[in-house]
């Protein structure tokens, strides 16, 4: 995906701050930008910088910058989001109906529809940065949102100094993490740099931050909006003017980071450390591992069936990274391709047969029982079922991971039952949708051979 920060200098026109944003999402959807991230309270200058009690003495309410959810700026920007086919994110100064004010962002969709929001958590109070005096922390605490390129978690400025703010939202399973932000010229940048760097390396994410330019009233913004990869590299900065600053990423990368270095996979999230909206996911490689074990020990003294699962984990898990499914999907997948056939030691027990009918009735308990053990989560625990329950079903194929647990599990059994090659041919036409999945079958099978499922 191409995401865009769209770095900017707001004025004391809230229309003309408007309009800017405006332009910016026009021109992210020309350069075919997926997502657009702005800066914080982008629709006025950086009135936090002042005392309430000061603005107060001049006749300026507290509330005085702040917007309701009714305000037109939502229309105009999803509509924008609309005509430019894109997600964006917007950050407000927002006033709910009963007085109480946050430091809030948005996920809106290339639909125009508002997905939900995050405000900030942690409220810093301090020279040019009053913001006790304005924002309410969050009543709900840290979100993602799903979208077609991964978790998306949002995180806003003073927040990702608390380290538990980005690992929140990573827990939940988040790939790629919004900040904007308001950094001053006279801060620590090059700290402020590497504490992104090692909140990206450590949690497996991509982490985009998105600051204001400018001088308002004797502080000047710094820019330096950057993104950062889930290796800690700075993938793509700013400088201090204002500019459109697009990057491309694949949010894969983030879930293969997760398979090498699973670091978050061994945190215990204490409720009252980390401020999380949803449950924690099972989201990362050791949960996935430790079900490899368990499935290794239920066929234990069984090589062939270790080794067929293991080989149609591998090409489930490859296909799943090559179509870019989200986290909940692919780990659902891999899940299911581990266990996908764990009813056969059963069926060949009770009725001295491997049928694939036989399966798909006697594995699902089976594997209940198993992930139930190791802790997984229900929602994921049903679907596994489901696929276990219809993974010899080729017709009326449900969802993705459905679909790729099919091609995968083909993809050995061509080999392993020594299909003949009309029959392979006849699988590849009516089975395999997916890209990837075609690729790996014609990388084993080229259409001008040559074709021998009996050569070991």
């Amino acid at each position: 995906m191409k995401i865009a920060l769209a770095q900017m200098q707001m004025s004391m026109d809230k229309s003309a701050n408007l309009n800017s944003a405006v332009m910016q999402i026009r021109s992210a959807g020309l350069k075919g930008a997926d997502l657009v991230l702005f800066p914080e309270v982008m629709l006025t200058p950086f009135f936090p910088q002042y005392p309430a009690a000061m603005l107060s003495g001049m006749g300026i309410p507290s509330d005085a910058f702040s917007i309701g959810e009714d305000d037109v700026a939502f229309e105009t920007l999803s509509s924008a989001a609309r005509e430019a086919a894109l997600y964006i994110s917007p950050n407000f100064y927002i006033k709910e109906e009963d007085g109480t004010c946050f430091d809030r962002s948005y996920l809106i969709s290339p639909n125009g529809a508002v997905k939900g929001h995050g405000d900030m958590v942690h409220i810093f109070s301090g020279e040019n940065f009053w913001e006790k005096d304005y924002y309410t922390p969050s009543r709900e605490g840290f979100r993602v949102f799903d979208t077609p390129f991964g978790r998306v978690g949002i995180v806003i400025c003073f927040d990702r100094h608390i380290p538990e703010s980005i690992r929140s939202v990573a827990l939940q399973g988040a790939t790629i993490v919004l900040i904007p932000t308001a950094n001053l010229v006279n801060e620590p940048l090059d700290v402020f740099e590497a504490e992104l760097r090692a909140a990206a390396y450590q949690n497996n994410v991509f982490i985009a931050m998105c600051n204001r330019v400018g001088e308002e009233n004797g502080i000047t913004f710094a820019g330096e909006s950057l993104v950062v990869g889930p290796d800690g590299n700075v993938l793509a900065k700013a400088g201090r003017d204002q500019e459109l600053l697009l990057c491309e990423i694949d949010p894969g990368e983030a879930l293969r980071s997760r398979s090498q270095r699973p670091y978050i996979g061994f945190v215990s999230p204490d409720p009252k450390v980390y401020h999380m909206a949803g449950e924690r996911e099972s989201l990362v490689a050791p949960s996935l591992n430790r079900l490899f074990h368990a499935m290794s020990e239920y066929d234990r003294g069984d090589a062939l069936r270790i080794q067929h699962f293991t080989k149609v984990w591998t090409y489930a898990r490859m296909i799943g990274l090559g179509e870019g499914l989200d986290v909940n999907t692919q780990n659902t997948l891999e899940a299911a391709a581990i266990l996908h056939d764990i009813g056969i030691h059963k069926a060949e027990r009770g009725f001295s047969s491997s049928s694939g009918s036989l399966q798909e009735k006697l594995g699902p308990a089976e594997a209940v029982k198993l992930m139930t053990d190791l802790g997984f989560d229900r929602e994921m625990i049903r679907r596994v079922s489901y696929l276990i329950g219809h993974h010899h079903t080729y017709t009326e194929i449900d969802g993705i991971d459905y679909q790729i647990l099919v091609e995968a599990d083909f993809l050995v059994n061509i080999l392993e039952d020594r299909l003949s090659e009309e029959a392979a041919e006849h699988t590849f036409e009516t089975i395999f949708k997916t890209e990837t999945g075609k690729k790996l079958f014609r990388d084993m099978y080229p259409e001008e051979g040559p074709y021998d499922p009996k050569k070991k």
